[in-house]
């Protein structure tokens, strides 16, 4: 997924995805906490020849009642690799499967008005989207070379 219009809903398609991740624990102070997690990732991508891209991350949530609650809301910011194999124990390891998925790029990180750009190109175009019984799902990429921060719905159902 290459250079996506700012603000434009675009259909995409990811294979199954492996992920390591570093949970990010309530929405009190979340902006510090996704902030020492991205630099961590960045850190140790250096490091590690599993990890595909270190320059690009997913903001992931867990699908569980849980999120509804500020103090036990999780927020997993994550890096794609290769393998498991070598990854030290205390990373958090999630499989998200194969999936489509409506993504709108915004470059100014702003969450609600690419989410009313998403949400109004599903009701438009008749898109039904679901967790499908999956324990994860992405909510957000940052693509720091080229594509910035973007969106994404919850996987289409086929």
């Amino acid at each position: 997924m290459q250079n996506i219009d700012h603000m434009k809903p675009v259909l995409i398609e990811h294979e199954e995805i492996k992920l390591i991740g570093i949970p990010c624990i309530s929405l009190k102070d979340m902006k510090s906490k996704y902030e020492n997690a991205k630099e961590s990732l960045f850190a140790i991508s250096q490091h590690m020849p599993q990890v595909v891209n270190g320059r690009i991350h997913y903001g992931i949530w867990p699908i569980t009642e849980l999120q509804d609650n500020p103090e036990t809301h999780a927020y997993i910011l994550c890096v794609e690799v290769k393998s498991y194999d070598g990854i030290p124990e205390w990373f958090t390891k999630i499989t998200l499967p194969k999936q489509s998925c409506v993504v709108v790029a915004n470059n100014d990180h702003d969450f609600n008005a690419a989410g009313e750009a998403l949400y109004s190109f599903v009701e438009k175009n008749n898109l039904e989207l679901s967790s499908n019984g999956r324990k994860y799902r992405i909510c957000e990429k940052y693509d720091y070379d080229v594509d910035g921060y973007v969106r994404y719905s919850l996987p289409i159902v086929s």
